[in-house]
């Protein structure tokens, strides 16, 4: 059996563990009473408030979801590069011949990736 873990320090775990109660303790019960509210409106086959409002809430539960499996499957990493090794969060400069430039890159943990950012 394969299994998949990304690999993620502890500031980027705390960060997922924030949401994660932010979502649940303030978020779900809001978007809970939303549900609620539009349900009040009338026919739900006709009715978009409660089907925004149920969408909404299941955005947030699956988010909920997602961030609860990233952390409890994550692999805890700290960067012990060093001087002559490139690390984690090292800048890198590549130099592209053929276009004769180069790319400022940085190695980052897999939640903060953003490519066209240069975050690699």
């Amino acid at each position: 059996m394969f299994f998949m873990y990304d690999e993620l320090t502890e500031v980027d775990i705390q960060k997922m563990k924030d949401e994660i109660d932010y979502r649940t303790r303030e978020l779900r019960p809001k978007l809970i009473e939303e549900v609620k509210v539009a349900r009040g409106f009338g026919d739900l086959s006709e009715n978009f408030e409660y089907k925004a409002a149920k969408r909404e809430k299941n955005r947030n539960d699956s988010r909920i979801r997602y961030l609860q499996r990233m952390v409890d499957t994550a692999k805890v990493i700290s960067d012990h590069s060093s001087g002559d090794v490139v690390g984690l969060f090292d800048k890198v400069v590549i130099y592209i011949p053929d276009d004769d430039e180069e790319q400022t890159i940085r190695l980052v943990t897999t939640l903060r990736q953003n490519a066209l950012e240069g975050f690699i």
